[in-house]
């Protein structure tokens, strides 16, 4: 398992490209040969763009009415899903079907001519015309003058058939007319009905009429009549509602994701290089094609009395402040995050899409990955087609209504808008679906249920390629498009799963383009798929090159530098913490026949104090205690290098003037001068009773009796390492049975009260001594009890308290009774 980690996502050699290359062209030979059968109502006869149905509108205007002046023209390509299923459940053949007036109604161009100020929905002129040219519809919205007459039923059927004649209607294909009226307020309203003798499905009437607003002309508009029609637009709701809650999914999961990088950011894990490049691919691309669309994507959409131009300007508003910005931030949280989570075991399956987002395309990583996901992709579609066409025996349909892909046919240059649509969800659902949740996931419970956990995730909660009714035939194809390309990112790189996605949709949503009769349309479609498999055209020669693209991660921002810093400066302290912990000794109750209780509290995670009680080999103990001036680093170093030398003088020549030569002459060749150090060193006979000690600079030792009598123990002499030769005054005491010697720091009588000067000094400090006499441990938990007393900072323990300015250490030695 190791080594083939090791080797995921490697380039490949040129036979094995080779093969890459022959399996794409026959999966791009089985979408060629399933798109038409499983999609029989398809265009195939799309011969009219955006801009030519807006054309042959204006000029058919001139039938109804005066033009407009400064239109606002809106052109949507709108396809009826309901009657599709009826045609798909008829029984007939669909090139007949398709053939037939009624099959043209299935996807057709709407265009809406409105004035200016006009509201939404008060349009002036509204047309439905066919994908071959044919004008269905053409309507003039309401009288623009009181009607002259009453309109007779004689001269409406005349004027109707004048009418359709002139539009390019065969009367003889048409049945007798019908007329009804209908009276509103402010004109009556004629109808004359045709039926079509063209009996594409059987029970389904279906025809034209024309309309009158008194004796106003209003146009013609196609019709259809289907007792059917409210299953089949039952069985769409399920689909519908399903696409409608994908586009509130990124909404639901957003909150969480932004907690999610906000802890992990500060914390110094993720960066935002990455994710930032992310965030510009997706918002500018998704952005451009709004900009391509919006006109056409509004025309669903109304705001209370707003007029159409504004509604459009709205609906681009909150398009690009509220919608684009969750899209782009889903997936910048998700390359951020996601590749952080990747540094791991699956950091090789990064280095393509590193390259990739970088602009080195020119090498082996990139090709493989390009080829392998295009070949992928290729074959994914090729597979979702094939799902449908073993679906439609047992009644599953793929409507092409819901194929079209969102907004993106409605541009002028739709084959631009579909690569920008399609290749931003791609990249914000790769990151968001793949880069962020497969690592952890399949880290944690392994391939099967962690990939598997993703599969569903993303299968249910993303678009789907390819929607099939009833819904239970399109779990499938979710699942296995979400399968594949789970199994791309685990076993290849992210790359192919990321082009392998975007392929496969461009592929499906483009080929409408691909099989149009006009070339401009048709460009269209193979522009979108040239420029999806740019990664594969740019690299495919260096795919057996050997020119491999390591990858190298480097994303972290100055503040999260200095987090970094911070930490490893934290780490490294406390790890010079346990060491001194390690060096200052874990003294015995009792060493000697002599009692011992101590206690040090350094004020950072290193101090300066220490201490140390050695039994020599005649039964005598040698005492030390000294303090490094300050406290941190600088002061541990001095410390540990004084009791080390401490513990090796003791050891061969134990006496006091020695020890203090020896030390003072180290501290003196090896400190800074600033760094002073006292020391306080004795030596106690438990057997005589004798106390031979010296002071350089520390504070004097207490005699401390059974019945609360203190002593001083004087003793003079600079701290080490302030002259080359040092010069102590050496004394002896006498001692009787149960006396105590209590050895402190500095830090315990220059102890202050919180946001107060005073210090807890000499005098409280002997009052303390001679009101705790009576035993080692009980003399110095006293001394804190009245110190903590003192200061006022509540537990004296905690090494958090913000009271101490010093290292505190105490160490009580007591005479057996």
């Amino acid at each position: 398992m190791t080594r083939q980690r090791l080797r995921v996502g490697a380039p490949i050699g040129r036979v094995a490209g080779a093969g890459w290359l022959l399996a794409l062209v026959l999966g791009a030979l089985a979408v060629a040969w399933c798109y038409p059968r499983a999609f029989p109502y398809a265009p195939r006869d799309w011969s009219v763009d955006k801009e030519e149905a807006v054309r042959i509108v204006e000029e058919r205007l001139r039938d109804l009415g005066p033009a407009v002046v400064r239109p606002y023209i809106t052109a949507t390509l709108t396809s009826d899903a309901a009657l599709e299923l009826r045609l798909a459940a008829s029984g007939g053949v669909p090139a007949t079907l398709r053939g037939t007036r009624l099959g043209r109604r299935l996807t057709t161009w709407r265009v809406s001519v409105y004035e200016r100020g006009a509201a939404v929905g008060d349009w002036s002129y509204l047309a439905t015309v066919a994908l071959d040219g044919e004008v269905l519809s053409l309507l003039r919205g309401g009288p623009r003058a009181p009607a002259a007459a009453e309109l007779q039923r004689e001269d409406a059927v005349v004027r109707a058939d004048r009418l359709l004649v002139e539009q390019g209607f065969d009367l003889s294909t048409l049945g007798p007319p019908s007329e009804r009226r209908v009276d509103l307020p402010d004109a009556a309203l004629f109808f004359v009905r045709y039926v079509d003798l063209e009996r594409a499905i059987a029970n389904l009437e279906y025809g034209v009429e024309v309309r009158f607003a008194g004796d106003q002309l209003l146009g013609f508009q196609s019709w259809h009549q289907d007792p059917q029609a409210g299953s089949f637009e039952r069985r769409l709701r399920a689909s519908t509602l399903t696409q409608t809650v994908h586009g509130f999914v990124l909404f639901l999961l957003l909150p969480f994701l932004i907690v999610l990088f906000v802890r992990l950011y500060h914390q110094g894990v993720v960066g935002v290089r990455r994710g930032l490049q992310v965030f510009a691919l997706v918002f500018t691309s998704s952005a451009v094609a709004l900009l391509l669309t919006a006109r056409a994507v509004a025309e669903g959409s109304s705001l209370g009395n707003t007029t159409r131009p504004q509604v459009t300007w709205i609906f681009a508003t909150v398009m690009l402040l509220v919608y684009l910005p969750t899209l782009a931030t889903t997936g910048f949280i998700g390359a951020a995050v996601g590749e952080a989570w990747s540094r791991g075991t699956w950091r090789t399956r990064l280095a393509s899409f590193d390259a990739l987002l970088g602009g080195a395309w020119g090498n082996s990583t990139v090709a493989a990955s390009a080829v392998r996901g295009t070949a992928v992709g290729v074959w994914l579609a090729a597979a979702a087609l094939a799902v449908v066409l073993v679906a439609r025996p047992w009644g599953g349909v793929a409507p092409f209504a819901l194929a079209l892909g969102p907004g993106w046919h409605h541009a002028s240059l739709p084959g631009v808008a579909l690569l920008l649509v399609t290749g931003a969800f791609a990249l914000a659902y790769t990151c968001l679906g793949r880069l962020l949740l497969l690592p952890p996931l399949v880290d944690r419970w392994g391939l099967w249920l962690g990939g598997g956990l993703v599969t569903v995730a993303t299968g249910l909660g993303f678009f789907a390629p390819v929607e099939l009714v009833p819904l239970v035939w399109g779990l499938p194809v979710r699942l296995l498009w979400a399968a594949v390309l789970v199994a791309c990112y685990y076993r290849f790189d992210l790359v192919t799963s990321l082009q392998a996605s975007l392929i496969s949709s461009v592929a499906l949503e483009a080929m409408p383009l691909v099989y149009a009769r006009d070339p401009g349309i048709e460009l269209q479609g193979w522009l979108a798929l040239g420029l999806a498999a740019a990664p594969l055209f740019a690299s495919v020669r260096f795919l057996g090159a050997g020119r491999e693209y390591p990858y190298r991660y480097d994303d972290v921002p100055p503040h999260v530098r200095k987090i970094a810093e911070r930490e490893r400066q934290r780490v490294e302290l406390e790890t010079a913490r346990r060491i001194q912990s390690s060096i200052l000794p874990a003294l015995p109750a009792t060493l000697g026949g002599v009692a011992l209780a101590h206690i040090y509290l350094p004020a950072t995670e290193v101090g300066g104090d220490f201490y140390d009680v050695l039994e020599l080999g005649d039964g005598r103990l040698a005492v030390a205690i000294g303090d490094v001036a300050g406290h941190g680093v600088s002061s541990g170093l001095i410390m540990s290098m004084a009791r080390a030398a401490l513990a090796v003088q003791v050891t061969f020549q134990p006496e006091v003037e020695a020890v203090f030569g020896t030390l003072n002459r180290i501290v003196f060749e090896s400190a800074d001068r600033r760094l002073l150090t006292t020391l306080c060193y004795a030596i106690l006979d438990p057997a005589r009773r004798s106390f031979t000690w010296a002071c350089a600079g520390h504070l004097f030792p207490y005699r401390v009796s059974r019945r609360g009598a203190v002593e001083a123990l004087e003793s003079i002499a600079y701290p080490l390492g302030v002259r080359a030769l040092l010069e102590v005054e050496v004394r002896s005491c006498e001692l009787a049975a149960g006396d105590s010697l209590f050895l402190a720091s500095d830090g315990l009588v220059e102890a202050r009260r919180v946001d107060a000067e005073e210090p807890f000094g000499f005098v409280r400090l002997e009052q303390s001594l001679a009101r705790h006499a009576g035993g080692a441990e009980q003399l110095k938990d006293g001394v804190l009890a009245d110190l903590e007393r003192f200061v006022g900072a509540g537990r004296i323990l905690d090494p958090e308290v913000s009271w101490r300015e010093d290292d505190l250490t105490i160490l009580v030695l007591e005479l057996p009774a």
